[in-house]
């Protein structure tokens, strides 16, 4: 829904991806979606959980700063798999000649490589560490400031599933609008030939064809695909820090 040109909803473009290519093709980019979420978002979780332990847990401003940091810094380590994840799940909707067809994300890898350069593998990449950025903000730090919130005013104890799944809920519905005109611009800059694709002023007039609405194209199937990813995250997360808890930093004392 961000590249094409035509308005179409999520169900006629599901409908035509099915009837025209089956199935799984709804499941177009799994390998590097696998690869990425083993990456950047392991790494991205680990810094933030890190680095908060040495901010003020109170001060909201203080973890966006450590999610900043840590979406940015894991946001380089995937951005090559991004780019692989990204073209794979767009190439269904381009013309028979426009496209890659990447088998898998190691495929993909390497003829971006062979076709283009190994610089190629950033292509976008900064548009996909602010991306990262906004990602870690929206729903780490903001999961962490409602579930404080809702522990405060709704005297839910740390442990209550209730609690993981109202504060992710709460993270995944401001972090979809929040991201979705930098996710639209990483995208149109990955997936474009062009080489002056990137260019922000450039991306910013194609988005704006539909007016203010073109900067959040697609953020109803964004988000039908972030709300249940982050309760699902979010609540095994806490089901593995309460039953493994923490590393501690200094042992200690009896």
């Amino acid at each position: 829904m961000m590249i094409i040109k035509k308005r179409k909803s999520i169900v006629e473009l599901g409908r035509l991806a099915i009837e025209k290519d089956g199935f799984l093709s709804l499941y177009d980019g799994l390998s590097a979606q696998l690869m990425r979420q083993m990456t950047y978002m392991a790494l991205r979780f680990h810094l933030y959980e890190t680095g908060k332990r040495y901010v003020d847990e109170y001060n909201f401003l203080h973890k966006v700063g450590v999610a900043c940091v840590a979406g940015i810094t894991a946001g380089c380590v995937g951005i090559p798999m991004e780019l692989v994840n990204t073209r794979m799940h767009v190439d269904r909707v381009l013309a028979e000649e426009k496209r890659r067809n990447y088998r898998h994300v190691f495929h993909g890898l390497y003829s971006v490589i062979r076709d283009e350069g190994w610089t190629s593998l950033y292509k976008g990449g900064t548009f996909s560490c602010a991306r990262a950025a906004l990602l870690t903000i929206g729903q780490n730090a903001v999961y962490d400031q409602a579930k404080m919130n809702y522990m405060s005013h709704l005297e839910l104890k740390d442990d209550s599933k209730i609690l993981h799944v109202i504060s992710s809920l709460t993270a995944a519905l401001l972090c979809g609008p929040l991201c979705q005109p930098i996710e639209i611009m990483k995208t149109l800059s990955m997936t474009t030939r062009a080489p002056d694709g990137d260019k922000t002023e450039k991306l910013l007039s194609y988005m704006l064809r539909f007016g203010p609405r073109g900067l959040f194209r697609g953020v109803v199937p964004n988000l039908m695909r972030m709300v249940p990813n982050t309760i699902c995250t979010f609540v095994l997360f806490e089901q593995f820090r309460l039953y493994f808890g923490y590393y501690d930093d200094v042992p200690r004392g009896d």
